[in-house]
């Protein structure tokens, strides 16, 4: 909860700065001023209204769009308005443009009308990055023991993960996703949490329509991310999941096969949410029975925290999401101070990790850092 109250906080405060500049800014535009006030204002309300609202009808679903596209427009007016002041303090140093510091009218309205249009630009080519993922295709050279059932063999390995399926993203973009991994013939496809974000915009026929056109043999399997926790309650989204056709894992274990060990931890956010820590991963493996231990370890964990847990498990793959690489920039300098590996591959010892930066997106569907991706693994296991 406080760390609620503090983003809302800071939330709050970023809105009203930038309300106030636009406030001062407009003097003597008349009526202009007013509605273009009273425009903010009401973007700045609805991402704090879309919670509150139920059903998926147009005014919902509107209100969703708007209130979520209005933190990239929020974000980079502010910056935009930052760059604008640091040069007109400088520009007071060195004259560049003397007319800039008069604070005539036609100086104010200028400077308004380049901040609205560069945020809606920017804003503009970052939703058009979001509606075109990318594929990476990573190939992994992985240990398995001699005569263990993948040993000389590759695997063909699908991962998604923060896809944010609700009002804002579609199901419709979900299925291009999946069109986009079926003609690979993965042998193993794999969620790696946030799938959900939205109860209200969720078409469960569709998204089940759309994994029916997989068929890898060894499994369409899926983990929760905090997502799952903030949309409601997480066996609810656990339950509209496995209906959908993902088998989840929740703390807990899968071997798909008996040719590979499938790992799948819940969420950093069971603890926020209800108060019990998750299962340590040493009590996840010590439920593995002895005849399956012996077989290449893959760990979905969607927060890439604490990466040494899978090293000293002896863990062979890690695969997170969570970061989104920053999304916005920025956010990505912010995300890569936070995170040992924010998005890509790194090794710690034998242990591989892949941290994807999520196909879909938070808030608003808008990327300026990075692509959203699919990510096709090639993992060889070899000796």
């Amino acid at each position: 909860m406080s760390l609620f109250v503090a983003v809302f906080g800071i939330y709050l405060l970023a809105n009203f700065w930038l309300l106030a500049r636009l406030f001062f800014a407009l003097q003597g535009a008349g009526i202009f001023r007013a509605l273009a006030c009273l425009l903010v204002l009401l973007a700045f309300c609805a991402y704090p209204l879309t919670r509150s609202l139920e059903g998926n009808a147009w005014p919902a679903r509107l209100v969703a769009v708007v209130g979520s596209l209005w933190i990239s427009l929020a974000l980079y007016s502010i910056l935009l308005l930052l760059a604008v002041d640091v040069f007109r303090l400088l520009n007071r140093v060195f004259h560049w443009l003397p007319q800039l510091s008069s604070g005539a009218p036609a100086v104010r309205y200028a400077v308004c009308a380049a901040v609205a249009s560069g945020t809606l630009l920017i804003s503009a080519a970052g939703w058009i990055n979001t509606t075109i993922p990318v594929t990476r295709e990573v190939e992994l050279n992985l240990p398995a023991r001699p005569g263990a059932p993948l040993q000389g063999r590759t695997l063909t390995v699908a991962v998604l993960s923060d896809i944010h399926l609700g009002r804002v993203v579609s199901a419709a973009y979900f299925s291009k996703l999946i069109d986009a991994i079926a003609p690979r013939n993965p042998d193993l496809v794999l969620f790696a949490g946030d799938i959900l974000d939205d109860y209200a915009g969720l078409d469960e026929s569709a998204m089940t329509q759309a994994l029916q056109r997989l068929h890898p043999p060894l499994g369409i399997w899926g983990i929760l991310g905090n997502h799952e926790y903030i949309s409601g309650d997480a066996s609810q989204s656990m339950e509209i999941l496995q209906r959908c056709g993902i088998r989840m894992l929740r703390d807990q274990w899968a071997a798909p096969g008996n040719e590979l060990l499938l790992v799948g931890r819940d969420d950093y956010a069971k603890q926020r949410f209800s108060g019990q820590p998750r299962a340590s991963l040493p009590e996840i493996m010590a439920t593995i029975p002895e005849n399956l231990r012996a077989l290449p370890v893959i760990l979905l964990d969607h927060e890439p925290l604490h990466l040494e847990q899978a090293e000293a498990a002896g863990v062979a793959l890690q695969l997170s999401g969570h970061t989104h690489g920053g999304q916005l920039f920025p956010l990505n300098y912010i995300v890569a101070a936070i995170y040992e590996n924010p998005h890509g591959l790194s090794q710690r010892g034998a242990t591989r990790y892949w941290v994807s930066s999520g196909a879909g997106t938070w808030g608003p569907r808008v990327r300026t850092a990075g692509r959203p991706e699919i990510v096709l693994l090639k993992i060889r296991f070899g000796s």
